[in-house]
């Protein structure tokens, strides 16, 4: 008796609103019957299976893997992977976790066909193991458990969680943005992120939860869609807990960490709803840009060992790319406002600042110190009056030399505790570029959407060509000629003027009548991204910053760089912009997908004009009245929809060979197949 009401507590745990309006309609049916004793075996039976079933459909539903098949039905069946005799250990101690209701050859095909999958060696203590016995216990239809695990792992499961990985100083750098003071107290403490965060990450919290309370988190983190929610769970962990770190003393690393273990352990099912609403609220606090440019860094299937480094463990707080301020009228990213505070000396603001940007001069923490004080209380008082939710934004020059004041102001922010606080990659240098190359596109890109609208120099408040070095700078470079000729007859015949740019596009070939028609810029200024269509997000570092004109190492032998080993395939392109056409080669590579292009005036040599990864190939679509123009669409998914951030259009004569080249390459990195 004590255990069939046990059971029945159990079940009530698990209901939902839907669970309620069968349970009326089964409550009445249940009353035509003779007996009560009858009424209660059939609630017993029938509820636990109706959950069962419930919990099945939401997870296959999710994760998009209703309709594939199993994968395990045809697989080579050969065990060689090279920590071979550790995996099957390891399969041994998950069985008897799980009391045998799977066998050690079962776990162990199913370990080394993943494995494969991803391309990659078995290693030990992952998270692989915690994550598939979770999963197991949800006593899924065996066609679709490979599918699932797949599915999940590399979709919300961080790539890398080893001690070293960039994971743990994103971290650091998320909490310091939301917490200064918890976070500079962990650092005092030596207590690094990777001490109490591995087994969260690794196993999304599988490790420290109830098998019950750990399905109900997973199904909600699923049904949300954004992988980046795992950071803020930790940091509600964290917070939550922050009084009891605050007491413990120095050298007492271990009970910190033994602090937050057992918060994640503590967490029941009726809680996941509040600490599920406390995580939302965190992420919506948070820059979306920081979401989208670390999203290929932390989550996916592939082990590349060529991402991007961008040394975040030398980062004093977090950095917002000046690209996503330059994307719209509004400094801002998401739900977050920006308060900016440009820390360039008062002339260098005169000369041209961002709108609602206030200057404090940081070279006056060293040179006078007590009016600097002033000034930046003064500042702090009207943004606490005015402008209270915004979030600190700190702009400098751009440059490691001038910017140590800059990071004078990051510091003492940090040390106040002051929550909310970045800074802008790459600094006004940066901004201004963006900036600047939007206002050249105006004319070109949007030619008719764009008349009548305000210049985006009007973003830039008090700008004087004549003060600003970086006016001064671009001055001194050749004019694009065309773009003038172009600007010019914009307010007379703007209809007829954006017929002449879509026609100044040629067919591939003609290379006559590119040079008679088309004055491009000279070579020094052809090798920066002045031709591309958008703003684009790209996993190198060097597809995001302008390339520097005449560099030698930019410009390289077609025939040497072609011949490569580097590139399984290469195809002869021309790529197509409204201002033009440029003639030069797609390759690719294991990984990569690169754009090359024919240095003008240099006759065989090539410069590398975009680098992507295949991973972020979102499609590859054609025209039908002319196939052999391909459009490439790059970009990354969230919330199960596509965020383009790029887009190529090619002409290729071998258009056909090129499209199933790209899509070999991207089957090779994801092989699982589609429905």
């Amino acid at each position: 008796m004590a255990e069939k009401e046990q059971t029945k507590n159990e079940s009530f745990s698990s209901l939902d609103d839907n669970w309620e309006t069968d349970v009326n309609v089964l409550s009445n049916e249940l009353s035509e019957l003779d007996t009560e004793d009858t009424d209660k075996s059939d609630w017993m039976v029938c509820q636990p299976m109706l959950t069962f079933s419930s919990e099945m459909q939401v997870f296959q539903r999710l994760l998009g893997v209703s309709m594939k098949p199993n994968p395990l039905d045809d697989w080579d069946q050969l065990y060689n992977l090279n920590n071979q005799c550790a995996l099957r250990n390891d399969c041994r101690k998950l069985a008897n976790e799980l009391k045998n209701k799977r066998s050690v050859p079962e776990l162990e095909s199913f370990l080394t066909l993943y494995c494969k999958k991803r391309g990659m060696d078995y290693v030990k203590d992952i998270g692989w193991l915690t994550i598939l016995e979770k999963l197991l216990l949800l006593n899924l239809p065996a066609a679709h458990e490979f599918n699932v695990f797949f599915a999940f792992t590399t979709k919300y499961i961080p790539k890398d969680t080893r001690p070293n990985a960039q994971i743990y100083d994103l971290f650091r750098l998320l909490l310091q943005y939301h917490d200064p003071q918890i976070s500079n107290h962990l650092e005092a403490l030596h207590c690094s992120p990777s001490t109490y965060c591995k087994q969260w990450f690794s196993t999304l919290f599988a490790s420290s939860m109830s098998t019950e309370t750990c399905h109900e988190l997973w199904k909600i983190y699923i049904e949300q869609g954004d992988p980046f929610l795992v950071f803020h769970f930790a940091i509600v962990f964290l917070i939550n807990a922050k009084e009891e770190i605050l007491q413990v003393k120095r050298g007492e690393q271990a009970q910190a960490v033994q602090i937050l273990e057992n918060m994640a352990s503590q967490l029941s099912v009726e809680d996941v709803t509040d600490f599920f609403q406390l995580a939302l609220h965190y992420s919506e606090k948070t820059p979306e840009c920081i979401r989208k440019d670390f999203h290929y860094i932390i989550f996916g299937a592939n082990f590349d060992e060529e991402i991007k480094e961008m040394q975040m463990n030398k980062m004093l707080c977090l950095p917002i790319p000046a690209i996503d301020l330059a994307s719209s009228d509004e400094m801002s990213s998401g739900n977050v406002n920006f308060f900016i505070v440009d820390t360039r000396s008062n002339a260098d603001f005169d000369s041209g600042h961002f709108v609602s940007s206030f200057n404090l001069n940081c070279v006056a923490i060293v040179d006078e110190p007590e009016k600097f004080e002033i000034a930046l209380n003064s500042l702090e008082c009207y943004k606490t009056s005015r402008r209270a939710e915004d979030h600190y934004l700190i702009l400098g020059y751009g440059s490691d030399e001038e910017d140590n004041y800059m990071n004078m102001l990051i510091a003492m922010f940090i040390q106040k505790g002051k929550a909310h606080v970045s800074f802008v990659q790459g600094g006004y240098q940066s901004k201004w570029k963006s900036f600047h190359k939007k206002n050249l596109r105006c004319f070109v890109s949007e030619l008719h959407d764009c008349i009548g609208q305000h210049n985006r120099w009007e973003l830039i408040a008090m700008h004087s060509e004549e003060k600003c070095h970086l006016c001064s700078i671009e001055k001194a470079s050749p004019k694009w000629g065309f773009f003038s000729k172009v600007k010019s007859a914009v307010s007379n015949t703007s209809n007829r003027m954006k017929e002449r740019v879509e026609a100044v596009v040629f067919p591939i070939g003609d290379d006559r009548k590119l040079d008679d028609k088309l004055n491009h810029a000279d070579s020094k200024q052809r090798h920066g991204k002045r031709y591309r269509q958008q703003s684009v997000f790209t996993i190198d570092e060097n597809s995001d910053e302008e390339l520097t004109p005449g560099a030698a190492v930019d410009e390289n032998p077609k025939e040497e760089i072609l011949l490569s080993k580097e590139f399984t395939e290469t195809f002869e392109c021309q790529e197509v912009f409204r201002d033009g056409s440029i003639n030069g080669h797609i390759a690719l590579t294991r990984t990569h997908i690169y754009v090359l292009h024919d240095v003008p005036g240099k006759q065989g040599y090539v410069t590398t004009e975009a680098r992507h990864a295949l991973s972020t190939v979102v499609a590859v679509t054609s025209r039908r009245s002319v196939p052999e123009m391909l459009t490439f669409k790059l970009g990354y998914e969230m919330n199960g929809s596509s965020k383009i951030t790029a887009v190529h259009k090619l002409y290729v004569p071998k258009a056909g060979e090129c499209a199933k080249a790209v899509k070999l390459a991207i089957y090779a990195l994801r092989p699982l197949p589609d429905a």
